[in-house]
């Protein structure tokens, strides 16, 4: 890769974690723009895709009570469940911007249910108690990404009793600690580790489980201390990986100003805001920073590191996380009630919601039942069609099965309405296959990200969406000062200015775009 088209995603990464930072501060901090979008201004213009999204579905009817109050576990202290979108976007947006592919969803329930299992298996039955240990510890991170905490938890704490003599297991341990809320057992695991043991290179573990696992844990379990913790632990990280870039190739003197600059904002707020808030007792304990990436790595190694140091930094400053995993689920299960027992016009809604979360959670064929269900309900719905339809083209089925669902559109729709016709009209319809494109980036796994013709429409969905993100922000005139307003306009700036050639290249190796919503104009 060219050091000029690496600069543009590098620089996108850092811009977009910055960006989010600045936008996430208070007004007592004076650190960035003030204001979160995890708690949306009411005031927010009719133009906003967020509103009208999947979220917007469950917001049009007052009467599901629960599963609002379902959607907002994903952040801290009950805030909208906007920001967690936003993550969502953020990291479809990173990940196609640098050619990653996702872990989640679908990928790792492949991960924990076959690849690691055999590999396991082999190493057992050739008494290699090493790399047993080693992959039962990475099927415990992998439980913990998904939110299920508990369950890793103990699998390590088991691990360290039956494996006295390896740290790993308690390395491991120490980071579950941090982020399932019990700093002071995190602390002690530490402790417990030889003062021998206690080297850079035996840090790796603690580092790369707290990174990667953080999507999993609960932003209302996780101590400020911690947040602040990852914050700083991700940020030094992918300061590393650039610089480790910067020093391969030629770059000319505009090139490392640019990274320089945005990483200087990077810096800065996380010194202000997060490493001030960092425990000190992970600050004592050198031995637990983050080390330099290996010398010999990857492109793609590097690229991965980028993806999952952003998506680390942007959740604790969001105050949100995901909705995936376990938190996923249990939404699903009210969601599933409501679809269940209401008989009004909300069951179509729902079942439009029910039908993203399956796409989220890696299950195509409950996603499709879900739009039968819809249809079912309402023939005359364009939006259960046109969401089905692009499904089958996201997910790599056969047109046959794509045409059948536009087949059935002509026929029970309204031709004379116009294919952006229906409830919220074209925005919302745009809104919804947006979105939908995001979690199927992310819940089918995959290499929708990585490779075209799909990582272009990733790449242009997910920026649709953070864009809308960044809009709506600007648009909160009560919570920004004039100065505040400046610097969020720049970073926005420096966003689209990025952008623009990574959308340029994925149009044209994407090709026409056959979308349901681009065919009605």
């Amino acid at each position: 890769m060219s050091v000029s088209r690496f600069l543009r995603r590098a620089a996108l990464t850092t811009a977009m974690a910055g960006a989010a930072a600045t936008l996430a501060l208070s007004k007592a901090e004076q650190c960035g723009v003030s204001v979160r979008l995890s708690r949306p201004s009411p005031h927010r213009g009719a133009d906003d895709a967020t509103r009208c999204g999947h979220l917007g579905l469950v917001r049009a009817h007052p009467g599901l009570r629960d599963l609002n109050a379902a959607l907002t576990t994903t952040t801290t202290s009950g805030g909208s469940a906007d920001a967690s979108f936003f993550l969502d976007a953020a990291h479809a947006l990173a990940a196609s911007a640098l050619r990653v592919p996702t872990i989640t969803g679908g990928a790792i329930r492949l991960m924990v249910s076959d690849r690691i299992p055999k590999k396991l298996a082999a190493a057992e039955s050739k008494g290699d108690s090493k790399a047993a240990v080693h992959l039962r510890l990475e099927l415990a991170t992998l439980h913990a990404r998904e939110g299920r905490l508990d369950e890793a938890l103990a699998a390590a704490v088991q691990l360290a009793r039956d494996n006295p003599g390896d740290i790993r297991p308690r390395l491991a341990a120490a980071a579950l600690c941090c982020l399932h809320g019990r700093s002071g057992t995190a602390f002690e695991w530490l402790k417990s580790v030889p003062e021998s043991a206690r080297r850079f290179k035996t840090s790796d573990r603690f580092v790369t489980i707290v990174v990667y696992a953080m999507p999993g844990s609960s932003p209302q379990r996780v101590e400020e201390g911690v947040d602040g913790m990852v914050v700083d632990v991700a940020a030094a990280i992918a300061e590393d990986t650039l610089s480790m870039k910067l020093e391969e190739g030629e770059w000319s003197t505009l090139e490392r100003l640019e990274l320089a600059v945005l990483g200087r904002l990077l810096r800065r707020f996380v010194s202000k805001r997060f490493a001030a808030a960092a425990y000190p007792e992970f600050k004592s304990w050198t031995w637990t920073r983050p080390p330099p990436p290996p010398i010999n790595a990857t492109e793609s190694q590097l690229n991965k590191a980028l993806v999952l140091c952003s998506q680390a930094m942007l959740a604790p400053v969001l105050g949100a996380r995901p909705l995936c995993g376990e938190r996923l689920r249990e939404v699903r299960a009210v969601a599933d009630a409501e679809a269940e027992a209401d008989a009004s016009a909300a069951v179509v809604d729902v079942n439009l919601l029910l039908a993203f979360l399956a796409i989220r959670d890696g299950r195509f064929d409950e996603a499709m039942q879900r739009y039968r269900a819809a249809v079912a309900r309402d023939p005359s719905d364009r939006r259960a069609y046109e969401l089905a339809a692009a499904l089958c083209s996201i997910a790599g089925h056969a047109a046959e099965e794509r045409d059948a669902w536009l087949r059935g559109e002509e026929r029970h729709c309204d031709r004379g309405r116009g294919a952006t016709a229906g409830r919220g009209g074209g925005l919302q319809l745009q809104a919804l296959l947006d979105e939908q494109v995001v979690a199927a980036a992310l819940g089918l796994g995959g290499d929708r990200t990585a490779r075209d013709p799909h990582r272009g429409r990733v790449l242009a969905a997910a920026w649709r969406e953070v864009d809308a993100g960044l809009a709506a922000a600007l648009r909160d005139g009560d919570h920004l000062t004039m100065a505040e307003r400046a610097q969020l306009r720049g970073l926005r700036c420096v966003l689209r200015a990025k952008m623009q050639p990574l959308l340029d290249t994925a149009a044209n190796s994407t090709g026409p775009d056959n979308s349901p919503q681009q065919r009605s104009h």
